[in-house]
């Protein structure tokens, strides 16, 4: 090919598709090595200093989970306005099991309003899923929000109506105790669902980030979506050489346009929750989980 020759939608899909799988696997493949090993520290990022208040001290009940998250959120307001490595930095550092950032219950994670996990700080395969819509509420009104907002959110004729007015009144940056562990009227009490929030705003986003603490959310916390896996002609497990992980990519980044082109935002969530998906879905797609992430073999 010339040197000034322009990319042709196949390269540029495959250069994307690469970027995606990249993005998906290395934090499969890093996510335990990051808990033995210092984050580095390339050129141009600077040292992030430990919060004062650290998950150690709120486990140990010697400090408040309210000043833990506030400072949590300030330091991701600071950090959205220096470079992406330093921002990828700090990323690596709230993943430190051990670290001042994370320690038992006490770890991070960030919502986006209409209720999807931005980033999940302990486990990356819950970003992009759904919370539980009664989680969802007890957050979103414990920070101000009106009961008449949350319901309109629910209905997907008015969700992006109250979208507009949800961000409204979190452009504010409310910060608040949740708990949604406590039965009320006919719901019931959704174990470990209580924690504290914090909402932050950027000049990179246009909506205002939830930040959660103390809020061990698991797969039971969240909802249940119909997600389409997709059925590549080429799957993790036929990879062998370089010209099967090229047909693998170009499924990969197919799928994945495709999810994006059908849903928007809400499709690119789904399409993560497919790729990073270990365990079988249980629908009747033609093909599970395992068209994207290969599972070990046993010896």
């Amino acid at each position: 090919m010339k040197s000034n020759a322009l990319p042709t939608p196949a390269s540029i899909m495959l250069g994307f598709g690469l970027l995606v799988l990249a993005a998906i696997f290395s934090t499969l493949q890093t996510a335990s090595a990051q808990m033995h090993e210092a984050c580095p520290q390339t050129r141009g990022v600077t040292p992030i200093p430990a919060p004062q208040v650290t998950a150690q001290q709120v486990e140990a009940g010697t400090a408040g989970l309210m000043d833990f998250t506030r400072e949590a959120s300030e330091q991701f307001k600071l950090v959205s306005q220096q470079s992406i490595p330093q921002a990828y930095y700090f990323a690596c550092l709230i993943r430190q099991d051990g670290g001042p950032w994370q320690s038992g219950s006490t770890y991070l994670v960030q919502l986006t309003l209409d209720g999807r996990v931005f980033v999940h700080s302990r486990d990356m395969t819950m970003s992009g899923r759904l919370l539980n819509p009664v989680i969802l509420a007890e957050i979103l009104t414990s920070l101000g929000v009106s009961q008449a907002d949350v319901a309109a959110l629910r209905n997907p004729a008015t969700a992006r109506t109250a979208i507009q007015s949800i961000t409204t009144t979190l452009n504010g940056e409310p910060h608040a105790a949740f708990d949604a562990t406590a039965p009320v009227g006919q719901r019931p009490g959704i174990p470990g669902a209580k924690g504290y929030a914090s909402v932050y705003k950027t000049a990179r986003r246009p909506d205002p980030i939830i930040l959660l603490a103390g809020f061990d959310m698991r797969r039971a916390h969240t909802a249940q979506e119909q997600i389409d896996y997709g059925d590549p002609a080429v799957t993790a497990a036929d990879v062998v050489d370089r010209e099967s992980l090229k047909a693998f990519v170009y499924e990969a980044a197919t799928y994945f346009g495709e999810m994006r082109r059908a849903e928007g935002r809400v499709g690119i969530s789904k399409a993560k929750i497919a790729m990073r998906d270990r365990t079988d879905p249980g629908d009747t797609t033609p093909c599970t989980s395992t068209c994207w992430i290969s599972r070990p073999t046993s010896s």
